[in-house]
């Protein structure tokens, strides 16, 4: 995934899990990798394919020549042939599957591979298999290949079963024969669901290999990197001695309601006006057309773990599920989504928040300086009870912080004079932060009353 301000890869995220997957394929294991379909369908797994090879010396198979034919599929395997009928490096131990169910076939058309896995390497390598001989297995053991990582991508391929037989028989082929990890062939499947005999991933080797899944791999900082560059260059937050305040409320929201959606998050950036009124309208314009990617019952469930639940798959596999900041996250993009999946608003305040705390906190101490400046020592007494929630009299050690609503409580009985702008500050704050204490969202009107309060002045 790729943008003309940003690319998926370079981003921390996904620059740490591909450190990860290649972490362990430095240590000797085989790695199985799941992509939603989405990221394929975008080219971004390519991509991240492609950075493996900064990491790891890799052997990328060739893509396969295809032909169209008219071929049978079903709901299962058949049985496998007698054991007698298979050439002696497929019988025994090193086999991938032993199906044993029959299934109903229909012939459908269908693109097919005119060359396995194993014959596309050997094609490039220097390995010449004796007849009878297994050719995975000699590719395994030859010195072309030790200590190399072989890429699979099984979206290029046409058999899902010839892929898996790379991944389990190359694996099963070192553990046999006791080769340490440091010397291994290793492979990366990078593959989607829908690319994988379904009992694959039950079956994998835990000693030999591991599955990554592209689960919870982009977070917070992902989000504002893809919006920060795809923000417009006037309308940024501001400079060294002017804080847009709407710029920065933008920013921080556009963060929050996208979170995962690195897509929507680029949209919103680039075309949102900032108005919080024009929201929903503005995600509307990037509404995923199917309506039921999200089952109903799971709407309001918290997901985390490595992978995602069945029931979320179809929305993964689109892109608009995924876990963010420790919360599973279902895309507003997702036509029906707000309301049930979605809590818009709840979004808005947390965006508002961040962006606006630290603001109202540093104006709330500069504000105190000149209260404390302005008011006698019995109108401090007076004050520092109120902050301290203690009765008429009682006093404890300390300096007590003035907040915004005991400051303008003095300000408005004239117990302390400010000039105008200051006062207009004071009670703008203080009504910010009250919004926000009690979980709602400021409204344009709001907003724009804080932005005129705040000072021309660097905070």
């Amino acid at each position: 995934m790729k943008s003309g301000r940003w690319e998926l890869g370079s981003l921390p995220g996904p620059r740490g899990h591909v450190e990860a997957l290649a972490e362990d394929l430095n240590a000797g294991l085989s790695c199985v990798w799941l992509f939603p379909d989405d990221l394929v369908d975008r080219g971004a797994a390519d991509d991240l394919v492609e950075l493996v090879g900064s990491h790891v010396e890799t052997v990328r198979v060739p893509q396969p020549e295809v032909r169209r034919t008219s071929g049978q599929r079903g709901s299962a395997r058949p049985s496998a042939p007698a054991d007698d009928s298979l050439p002696s490096w497929a019988r025994g131990g090193l086999g991938v599957f032993d199906w044993d169910e029959s299934f109903h076939t229909v012939d459908v058309p269908t693109l097919e591979s005119t060359s396995t896995v194993a014959e596309r390497l050997l094609m490039v390598s220097d390995a010449v298999p004796a007849d009878g001989e297994d050719p995975l297995a000699v590719l395994a053991s030859s010195d072309w290949l030790r200590r190399k990582v072989v890429v699979v991508r099984a979206w290029d391929e046409n058999d899902p079963d010839d892929v898996a037989s790379v991944l389990t028989r190359v694996t099963a082929h070192a553990k046999a024969h006791g080769v340490p990890p440091e010397e291994r062939t290793r492979v990366l499947v990078a593959a989607t669901l829908g690319g994988l005999p379904v009992r694959l991933l039950d079956q994998v080797d835990p000693v030999t290999t591991r599955v990554h899944w592209w689960w919870s791999v982009c977070g917070r900082l992902d989000t504002a990197v893809v919006t920060t560059a795809a923000r417009p260059r006037n309308a940024r937050r501001g400079t060294v001695t002017r804080v847009d305040v709407r710029e920065l409320v933008a920013a921080e929201v556009v963060v929050e309601v996208a979170g995962p959606d690195l897509l929507l998050a680029e949209g919103l950036a680039s075309s949102w006006d900032g108005r919080m009124a024009t929201l929903r309208e503005q995600i509307t314009a990037f509404t995923h057309e199917e309506e039921d990617l999200v089952p109903r019952a799971l709407r309001r469930s918290r997901g985390s773990g490595e992978r995602p639940g069945e029931e979320l798959r179809p929305a993964w596999n689109a892109g608009f599920a995924d876990v963010w900041d420790g919360q599973l996250r279902i895309s507003p993009a997702v036509r029906g989504v707000i309301g049930t999946a979605v809590d818009l608003d709840n979004l808005v305040w947390r965006g508002q928040n961040r962006a606006l705390m630290p603001l109202v906190d540093g104006w709330r101490a500069r504000l105190e300086e000149k209260v404390r400046a302005r008011a006698s020592s019995a109108v401090l007494a007076e004050m520092g009870r109120d902050a301290r929630g203690g009765p008429a009299g009682s006093e404890r050690p300390g300096r007590a912080t003035l907040e915004l609503g005991v400051m303008a409580w003095a300000v408005s009985t004239s117990r302390i004079r400010l000039p105008q702008a200051d006062r207009d500050l004071l009670f703008c704050l203080r009504d910010a932060r009250n919004a926000l204490s009690h979980l709602r969202p400021l409204d344009d009107q709001e907003l724009d009353r804080l932005a005129r309060a705040i000072p021309d002045e660097s905070w």
